[in-house]
């Protein structure tokens, strides 16, 4: 099995044991490095939360609107790194899903509320999410899969931040490898509202190279 592969069984397999300190930071040897040459799908992004209050985070109804353009993003950045025939991004599950119509679902519309804060570990995904998983993941040669399961969007101080929060799913057992946080700001767009095309496209750019960075580096 490829090195990547193994790096991240070993994860996976210490998960448990992790602390959600070091859970959510980035780490030092990418769980993704290495897999440009496997089969892979990374689904749409899921959630887009803005905050609420008490410090909670509340699902934007912004969202369907606006995270089709960190998945137009994302598929951008792995493709400028040469990462595109092994790969299904956003926009080819949904049209392969729509294909399928009546079998696999929406991948755009997961039943994935209840694991928006879900560590990596041996628990199994909840049905259906599972099942929706694993039937879309089916339609593909890929077994793992990247889930940008929520994207939180703060504006309330001079720069405005996006942190998305990210999935590696092995599609066979529904189980969770890998779960971190990548997160990029920037000062706010002029004249453009928080959650206007423009100025998400520009914060969430940030956000997409970065995570191609830890599937092939720069």
């Amino acid at each position: 099995m490829l090195a990547a592969l193994s790096a991240a069984a070993l994860l996976y397999g210490c998960a448990s044991s992790a602390t959600n300190e070091k859970e959510n930071a980035l780490p030092s040897a990418s769980p993704l490095a290495g897999m440009a040459g496997r089969h892979m799908v990374v689904f749409p992004a899921q959630y887009l939360s803005t905050p609420g209050s008490a410090g909670s985070w509340e699902v934007s109804q912004a969202g369907p609107s606006l995270l089709p353009i960190l998945d137009e993003e994302i598929a951008d950045q792995l493709r400028k790194r040469g990462v595109n025939n092994n790969w299904t991004f956003a926009r080819e599950i949904i049209q392969s899903a729509e294909r399928n119509a009546g079998l696999a679902g929406d991948p755009r519309q997961l039943a994935a509320q209840g694991i928006r804060r879900s560590p990596a570990g041996d628990t199994p995904l909840p049905e259906p999410l599972a099942s929706q998983i694993r039937t879309l993941v089916s339609l593909t040669s890929a077994r793992f899969a990247l889930l940008p399961i929520e994207t939180r969007l703060d504006s309330r101080s001079a720069e405005r931040k996006a942190i998305v929060r990210v999935l590696l799913i092995d599609s066979r057992t529904a189980r969770i490898l890998w779960a971190g946080d990548i997160e990029a700001s920037a000062p706010p767009a002029a004249s453009a509202e928080a959650l206007s095309p423009y100025a998400f496209r520009i914060l969430v750019r940030d956000v997409a190279t970065r995570f191609a960075d830890m599937v092939v580096a720069q």
